[in-house]
Parts: structure tokens; C-alpha cells; sequence
């Protein structure tokens, strides 16, 4: 299989960001007390939401391929910042120490089987192992809804 190629082409206005990916336009932006207008989600929001959604598609990809009864899966994810490293401190990471991510799974599989997607969603999607790289501290609960 041959490697892939993502392009994503940006214009920016104050802090806002619209984004040109494919057919599909994104805007970010910081909220009022940072500076921006609040016009969409800020980078951070966007990266959490950027990683669900790859489990999403990872664990439907992988559920496929097990066989395994995948009605729907429902997502909450938090991540811990601590902005002094984004505001300019040398000695703190500007990215998340620890991203919480919470699955509830609606199956009729066993628990031992949301295991096992859950490790291979884990080992495969390309934006929690890139958090994982990163260091950080990825706490993760998958359960039967």
C-alpha cells in the first residue's frame, strides 16, 4: 500500500483560522478572554475532537474486521493543560499532559471482546498514538453502554 498524503490549506483572520481540507471547511478560533471572537472551537478542542474521531473510525474499521457487533459508541474526552508553558514558560510543556477519554460502547458483545477492540483501536489510530509519542498521559475506559 502506498503512503498517504494529507493537505490541509489555512487563511487566518485575527485569531481565527478557516481551514480548506478537501471539500470541507473548518473554522477555529480562541475564545473572547484569549483573544479571539469564539467563532469556532480553539486548537485544543479541535485536537481532542480530531481524536475521537479517528477511535471512531479506527474502532468501526477494526470492529468490521473482528466481527464484532458494534451498534454505536459514545465519547467524552477531557484534556489537562497547563497553559504557562503556551504563555511562554520554557519549563512547561505547552500541550496536554493527560488526555482523558471515556467509551461507552453499545454491543452485544462480552466485555473481554470491547477489550480487545479497545487495544486495537489503541495500537492503531494514528492520532492516539501521536498524543502517545508525544508523552502523554493517556487515561482510557472503554465499557459496555
Amino acid at each position: 500500500m502506498e503512503k498517504m498524503k494529507f493537505t490541509v490549506d489555512g487563511q487566518s483572520e485575527g485569531f481565527a483560522l478557516t481551514a480548506k481540507a478537501g471539500n470541507h471547511q473548518l473554522i477555529m478560533d480562541e475564545s473572547v478572554n484569549f483573544g479571539g471572537k469564539d467563532s469556532g472551537p480553539n486548537p485544543l478542542q479541535t485536537a481532542l475532537s480530531s481524536l475521537i474521531s479517528c477511535e471512531n473510525v479506527v474502532a468501526n474499521m477494526a470492529a468490521s474486521e473482528m466481527e464484532f457487533d458494534l451498534k454505536q459508541l459514545s465519547f467524552e474526552v477531557t484534556g489537562e493543560f497547563d497553559p504557562r508553558g503556551f504563555m511562554g514558560d520554557p519549563t512547561v510543556k505547552p500541550y496536554f499532559e493527560t488526555v482523558t477519554i471515556n467509551v461507552s460502547v453499545e454491543t452485544t458483545e462480552s466485555e473481554q471482546r470491547v477489550k480487545a477492540l479497545q487495544e486495537q483501536v489503541e495500537a492503531r489510530c494514528p492520532v492516539y498514538t501521536l498524543f502517545k509519542a508525544a508523552g502523554v498521559n493517556m487515561v482510557d475506559s472503554w465499557v459496555k453502554a
